[in-house]
């Protein structure tokens, strides 16, 4: 997989130590890749890169925040577009997170594998991103317990089973000719819903 950004990122080399460091890190580890190999790979010395990026955790850190912030701009934009019930709200969140994962899978996965390098503050940054978003889902998953759309009796494990599938995804979903992204947000989406309501046998997420 080609390392790729959310468009309007970064732009000239920092954009190219991004994309490599990216690479890197997803393949072998944040702590196996120095900033000599991260120089070398984009065919520049080392104090080139200092002029962009002070330290290698300034790196990781640039890019654990992209992740994290495109996951949750992604989240506000869909909450705000699609119906206010919450069964559709459900549908097109997991629809979101699947996408955005498996659209950027090396972002996806530095994202999550690498996080825990950073330093506490650091960290504390982003996950407060991630919490952020955290409580959209789980906001539109109580609403729909509120409802009588939903079983609320084991929402919040329902809740990270269903965002664990998303988080998943980049690692061994690859496109096809017939069944791309769209389609597996979809499958996902209708699942979730299942997962939700396990008294609707049909799983069409509509109201008893």
């Amino acid at each position: 997989m080609e390392p790729r950004l959310p468009p309007g990122t970064s732009t000239g080399t920092e954009s190219r130590i991004l994309l490599e460091s990216l690479r890197l890190f997803a393949y072998h580890g944040y702590p196996a890749t120095s900033v000599r190999k991260i120089a070398t790979a984009i065919g520049i010395k080392a104090p080139s890169l200092y002029e962009h990026f002070a330290a290698k955790e300034d790196i990781l850190t640039r890019i654990v925040h992209i992740g994290h912030s495109a996951l949750l701009a992604s989240f506000e934009r869909t909450l705000a577009e699609c119906d206010p019930d919450p069964v559709s709200q459900i549908r097109e969140l997991v629809r979101t997170h699947v996408l955005n994962h498996v659209t950027y899978p090396l972002l996806a996965i530095v994202t999550n594998d690498e996080l825990h390098h950073l330093s506490p503050a650091r960290a504390a940054e982003v996950l407060a991103l991630r919490q952020r978003t955290e409580q959209i889902a789980v906001e539109a998953g109580v609403r729909g317990v509120e409802q009588g759309l939903f079983d609320g009796s084991e929402l919040v494990a329902t809740t990270a089973a269903i965002a664990s599938m998303g988080v998943r995804a980049p690692y061994w979903f690859v496109p096809t000719p017939g069944y791309g992204p769209a389609d597996l947000a979809d499958a996902y989406a209708e699942l979730a819903i299942r997962m939700l309501r396990p008294g609707d046998p049909a799983g069409s997420g509509r109201p008893r």
